[in-house]
């Protein structure tokens, strides 16, 4: 199934489920981006020099202490159930759906669980001031648009997406919280601009004063990386958006997009995950996805409230120091 299909679907399901007689928005605010990969992102020749952009206003910190407070690791996924959600829940200390309200199927039981839910205002369709209203109390982090980079995903130059981001940052600063900025992929095809570095540098340049605590970013490589390193590729890419970019690195879709197996997309997730759990510029990550049909081999989820071998690689691999389950 093609990546945006996907996405629609996911919106449906969404809308269908939500246990409030109010519609999300008026468009499709909770479409999510499962694997938009772009044809430019597979194996960078590695990062780009530049000087740190973009200026943030009244920068929010992270939350010092919490739950979980320290734990990076989460999963971009919009169908859970209680039981799927307590399968990951070892390690798993966040969750998104592209949307702004949780999936209906854990509703009201994602909190006891000790899971943390973080809502996004997708794109230009969704009315900020439902979502101002609907921010559930004990949100930390508002995500900003889903690739707006790509015409099939929230579909907004660089410009449009800096004119409309004072709406989004007026959801956060009314609910206290921290915001992650648009979050940019690699785009084959289709784009406002392929290179997610010079969409955000536009954004920045456009968006003076306007605030961003983290930078959002997608990335999809190949397996194979190098040097031994199956996850260097994306490794490489990520040490480019923190060159150029001062703020902590929110990855909230990854995943490997030419797995023949699911070995090679789990020899991806071990190496991605360690570097991820290591590097301190990296706030938090989230795996693509929970199930999906539109990149191989991805699924951390099986039959209802059962983790794959991937999955279990995903909850069994180690976290960093500062991560208290």
């Amino acid at each position: 199934m093609n990546h945006h299909l996907r996405a629609a679907a996911l919106f449906v399901v969404l809308v269908a489920c939500s246990s409030t007689s109010e519609p999300l928005s008026d468009g499709a605010s909770g479409a999510g981006s499962p694997g938009s990969s772009g044809g430019n992102g597979s194996n960078p020749s590695g990062g780009e020099n530049g000087s740190p952009g973009g200026t943030s206003g009244g920068v929010v910190p992270p939350p010092a202490e919490g739950p979980r407070a320290g734990c990076k690791r989460g999963v971009a996924y919009g169908y859970h159930s209680e039981a799927d959600m307590r399968a990951l829940s070892k390690a798993v200390a966040w969750w998104y759906n592209w949307a702004f309200v949780p999936d209906d199927g854990v509703r009201d039981v994602f909190g006891s669980i000790g899971l943390e839910y973080v809502p996004m205002v997708w794109g230009a369709n969704v009315d900020t001031l439902q979502v101002q209203q609907r921010i559930l109390p004990g949100a930390a982090t508002l995500l900003g648009f889903n690739e707006p980079n790509f015409h099939e995903q929230a579909n907004m130059p660089a410009t449009e997406a800096a004119a409309r981001w004072p709406q989004v940052q007026a959801v956060a600063d009314a609910n206290g919280l921290r915001l992650v900025s648009p979050a940019v992929n690699f785009c084959g095809g289709g784009c406002h601009d392929t290179d997610p570095f010079a969409y955000l540098d536009d954004f920045f340049a456009s968006c003076d004063g306007c605030r961003v605590d983290a930078i959002g970013v997608h990335l999809y490589v190949g397996c194979k990386g190098e040097n031994g390193n199956h996850a260097q590729w994306m490794i490489n890419h990520l040490k480019t958006f923190e060159a150029r970019f001062p703020h902590p690195i929110w990855l909230t879709e990854f995943a490997c997009d030419d797995a023949k197996s699911p070995e090679d997309q789990r020899a991806f997730l071990v190496d991605a995950v360690a570097y991820l759990e290591s590097d301190p510029r990296i706030e938090r990550y989230a795996w693509f996805a929970g199930r999906a049909d539109n990149v191989a081999h991805v699924d951390l989820l099986g039959v209802d409230g059962q983790l794959t071998a991937l999955g279990r690689a995903y909850v069994d691999a180690p976290q960093n120091a500062a991560c208290q389950p």
